[in-house]
This record gives structure tokens, C-alpha cells and sequence, in this order.
């Protein structure tokens, strides 16, 4: 039975090679860098962005998110979802296979590859949810999908994993039952982390699964074929699966390649076949290599609310409310609506033309000279002495901010900038060793919900700063039972934030993706978290 699956989509895609030209355009390799080498491929522990690109081609979840932003079909074929919403169920495609390589047959035997077909069922999922809530794997991002019913408990060892709420109905049907609605599960749902685990082959790896090709079983469109440590991760067309599209290249090299600026001259060479550049390295490009820009980047002025003399709200307000982004005379740049990033998205739909403008504080100086006066008074201060970090390009920019603060404040605000590197911009965020620092909000997840969560987490409580409100917005997004109320929680969250000082967006900017002119439809996520090289072909 496995081989006639793999002969029929052999000869699917010999169909799909005759209508674009046979092998001149498709069927070839390709070729993308990774700035590190993954630790593991274990998607139960998934949790850079580099090891997303690897574990989002050698596996499939129920559902992806499309180059649109749409949730498309993965081994679920199709779904049902009560009256409710709180019980989701998954049909999964009965073709759907696990591909078996001749280095499993420690496992499976000897001449495993050729006598073994392995199907995907129900039960790979429910035991891939067991181990996402198990506190021994210690799963990113877990806490994002605890409207399942049960699962904070379950995560927290307060109940077995028998009381979780997922199970098989049968082989082929996967059920979800949620506490509370959830109208972005579906997106969350395309996490690497929601990736199937054969229960079998994972506790026969004996604690190495994705550590090695020989403990490294894959149900994506392409599979692990060899891992050169320090070199590649060498992935192959699976023969085995069965989705949307047929796979069009034969192989997918992702290279292991810390120095990012080389990357546009590996592109411009048809070394690499794409590459996301650094701003500093756009000018290394050729004319011909195509740039796609992906909008998932929010420049604006972090308050570290730890610092000593920003730790007072009054002061963080009085110093927003004296400036706006005109302030810094850049009409070349696109003015904010918020934290969240243009491309970010919530239930499949854009964020920002469903929720709007966040909120931000009136440029206004009576109120600015009042809530400094309040500061001053609890901080039993004067004066305050404040540094702005930032990198050469925008200095001037934000000594006109200096200048509104000095103009309106006097000798009460004694302010001054210091530059640095980009790289040195995001140690200082990452260290907590700044004041006030001009540095970029990047998007990992097109989920609207989930950048908020994963802004608030990552910095430490958003930048220093620990708040039961903001918390409360970020818990009712992830519980909202439709776009427009998901909508609206996520919106207060990043105007909580903007209104009280901890981060003031002023510019969008978009992360790029440069594309050697031959290669074609290598397909990117609105925010640019993943990857996918299934329809991807070449045309020289």
C-alpha cells in the first residue's frame, strides 16, 4: 500500500512537471541558510525561530497558516466545530503516512523502509498534546493553548494527562475540547509545537528523539535525509505525503551560517536561494534578486521600568505626553498604529484593520508639566538624568525629542543620546542595561495574541514592567470567542502599554527577504515565522 501511495503522487507530480515545462523549472534543490544549527528537531521543544523553518518542512500539524494568513488543511482534511466552539474535531487524510528511512531498523526491524507503512492517527496527536503539557518537555509556548480543557492543570501536575482535553475518537478523527472558547486555537494550532509524536518510535529513541537522523521520523512534505553537523540539514521530497499540493523540489539544503553578512552575496551568486537581509547588507544585493518585504517589525522607545528613576509611571507619561512621531521629522518612515506589527493577525483576519488605532497619549504639554510635577514630587527629585540608546541612523531623530524635553522641562530633564550597533541595541534590551533604548518589536508569530504573549514574557514582564491589567487583556484575547472580541483585548494590551509609558511605537518597518531572480514561490507567513518550499521551482 505504501509504495502505490508513493507511485500515485510520483505520478501526480510528473502531471505538475509537464504543465510547467518538466525539469528546466521544477524538480530541483534549494538552497536557505539558518544562523544556527538546531539543538534538536524535537517540535515538542521547538523553540527558536531558525529550528521553526527545519521542523515546519519535516513535519505537519492539523492545520498551516497560507502565505495569506488563511489556516489551510494539513493532515486534517477537514474539521467540525459544535454550536459552542468549545469542541473542535479534526477528520485526518486516511493516506496521511509517517515516512520510514533503513536507519530505524534498530526500531522497526531490519528492511523496515521497504515492508513498514506507518499511518498518522489520532493517537500521534493526542500523545503530541500529552508531551506539550508534560512539565518534563518543558514546551514554549504550552500556556498559549490553556483554553483546552484542562491544561493549565494537567501542565501544572494538578491532574493526570488522562484528564487532558484531547483524545481519538477513532483512528482517523482528533478531538479538541476547550474550558473556554478560543477564537484563535486555529492559529495556535499551526505552532510547530502541535506537530503529530508516534508515542513508539519516541520512547524507543530512549531520550534522543530529533537528536539524530536515526531518531528523527517525519510526516511533512519532505524528510530528514542527513544532518552534517556544522554543515547542513540535508531534507529530502517525501514520498510519502499526501496535502494540499504536490512537492515540487527534489531537496532542501538549510545551511548552517552564523555570519549574516554574507547572505546577500550568496544571493546575488545563486549560492543561497534565499536569505532574510539585515538592512545594513541590502546594498550588497544584485539588481535582479527579487526582495519581498515582510511587515513584522515596530520601531519605538523602550522604558526600562526597572531603572531606578523610570520605575515612576507619572515620569514615563510626562515624557510621551511632551513628543510625538512628527517630533523626529522622518517622512520617509510610516507612523505606528500600535506595538503589533502591520502583519499581524487575529482569527485569520488582519489585526490592525479589525481592531483599529491603539491608543496613544495626547501630545499636550499641560498634561506633559503635570504628571512631571507628580513624578518629581514621589521620586523626591529635582532633576532626572536620562540616555537614550540608539543606533547612528536615528541620533538625529531623537536629540529633536531631547530638545521638545529640554524646551518644555528645562533644566528638570537632563537627557542625551548614545550610539551603538544594532547588535549591541538588542544586548542592552536583552540585558536590561539600558534606560530608555530606540530598538525594533519584531513579530515571531502572526498571531496577534501570540506576539503580545510572547512581548510580555520575553522582556521580563514587557520591559520591566509586571502588570495585573495587562496580564488581564492578554488572558482575554486568548479566551475570546470571536475575531472582534480578540480583537479588542489585544488592543487594550498595547495601548496599556503605550499609554502608561512602557514601550511608545512610532515606526513600522518591515523585515526583507532577498530571492535569487531564478527561484520562484518559496512561500513566506504575513510575519515571515515560517517558511514553506513546497511549490517552490526555478526558472533558469
Amino acid at each position: 500500500m505504501k509504495r502505490w501511495i508513493a507511485g500515485l503522487l510520483s505520478l501526480v507530480l510528473l502531471f505538475c512537471l509537464a504543465a510547467c515545462g518538466g525539469d528546466k523549472t521544477t524538480d530541483r534543490s534549494f538552497f536557505y541558510p539558518l544562523s544556527s544549527e538546531p539543538k534538536s528537531l524535537d517540535p515538542q521543544i521547538c523553540g527558536d525561530a531558525d529550528t521553526a523553518i527545519a521542523v515546519g518542512s519535516l513535519y505537519e500539524g492539523l492545520v498551516r497558516m497560507g502565505a495569506d494568513g488563511t489556516i489551510r488543511p494539513g493532515v486534517a482534511q477537514s474539521m467540525d466545530v459544535s454550536e459552542d466552539g468549545m469542541t473542535y474535531t479534526f477528520h485526518l487524510r486516511p493516506q496521511a503516512r509517517w515516512h520510514i528511512i533503513a536507519n530505524f531498523k534498530d526500531i522497526y526491524g531490519k528492511d523496515c523502509e521497504k515492508n513498514l507503512e506507518l499511518p498518522v492517527t489520532a493517537e500521534d496527536f493526542v500523545f503530541a498534546f500529552q508531551r506539550i503539557f508534560s512539565a518534563l518537555t518543558n514546551t514554549p509556548g504550552a500556556d498559549t493553548l490553556y483554553a483546552i480543557r484542562n491544561a493549565r492543570a494537567v501542565h501544572e501536575g494538578k491532574l493526570t494527562m488522562l484528564e487532558l482535553g484531547v483524545r481519538a475518537a477513532d483512528a482517523q478523527t482528533f478531538v479538541i475540547e476547550l474550558e473556554r472558547p478560543s477564537s484563535d486555537l486555529l492559529t495556535l494550532l499551526t505552532q510547530p509545537i502541535c506537530a503529530p509524536c508516534n508515542r513508539f518510535f519516541f520512547e524507543s529513541t530512549k531520550g534522543k528523539y530529533g537528536l539524530g537522523l536515526a531518531y528523527t521520523m517525519c510526516n511533512g512534505p519532505f524528510y530528514l535525509h542527513r544532518w552534517n553537523t556544522e554543515t547542513n540539514l540535508s531534507l529530502w521530497r517525501n514520498p510519502d505525503y499526501v496535502g494540499e499540493t504536490a512537492v515540487i523540489p527534489s531537496a532542501v539544503s538549510l545551511v548552517f551560517n552564523s555570519d549574516r553578512s554574507g547572505y546577500a552575496r550568496r544571493v546575488s551568486d545563486g549560492t543561497y536561494d534565499g536569505a532574510p537581509i539585515e538592512p545594513e547588507y541590502l546594498a550588497d544585493l544584485s539588481s535582479d534578486v527579487r526582495l519581498e518585504y515582510v511587515r513584522n517589525t515596530v520601531w519605538g522607545l523602550a522604558f526600562n521600568c526597572t531603572d531606578p528613576v523610570l520605575s515612576n509611571t507619572y515620569l514615563r507619561m510626562a515624557l510621551c505626553s511632551a513628543f510625538s512621531a512628527e517630533t523626529l521629522e522622518m517622512p520617509d518612515k510610516t507612523v505606528a498604529r500600535g506595538i503589533l506589527p502591520p502583519g499581524c493577525r487575529v482569527s485569520g483576519e488582519n489585526f490592525r484593520e479589525t481592531a483599529g488605532t491603539a491608543e496613544f497619549p495626547e501630545e499636550n504639554d499641560d498634561r506633559a508639566l503635570l504628571f512631571m510635577q507628580f513624578a518629581l514630587k514621589e521620586l523626591e527629585q529635582s532633576t532626572v538624568t536620562l540616555q537614550i540608546l540608539c543606533t547612528a541612523e536615528y541620533e538625529t531623530g531623537l536629540r529633536r525629542i531631547i530638545q521638545r524635553w529640554q524646551k518644555l522641562f528645562g533644566v528638570t530633564v537632563a537627557a542625551s543620546t548614545s550610539v551603538c550597533t544594532r547588535e549591541e541595541l538588542l544586548k542592552a534590551r536583552s540585558d536590561g542595561s539600558y534606560q530608555i533604548a530606540f530598538l525594533p518589536v519584531s513579530a515571531d508569530s502572526s498571531s496577534a495574541v501570540q506576539c503580545l504573549y510572547a512581548f510580555f514574557n520575553e522582556d521580563g514582564g514587557a520591559f520591566g514592567t509586571d502588570s495585573t491589567d495587562f496580564s488581564g487583556y492578554l488572558q482575554a484575547a486568548l479566551s475570546a470567542p470571536n475575531a472582534a472580541s480578540a480583537a479588542a483585548s489585544c488592543l487594550q494590551a498595547e495601548s496599556y502599554l503605550i499609554r502608561t509609558g512602557v514601550f511608545y511605537p512610532l515606526f513600522d518597518d518591515a523585515r526583507v527577504f532577498a530571492f535569487y531572480s531564478g527561484a520562484q514561490d518559496i512561500d513566506l507567513t504575513p510575519c515571515g515565522e515560517a517558511i514553506s518550499f513546497v511549490r517552490a521551482r526555478k526558472t533558469d
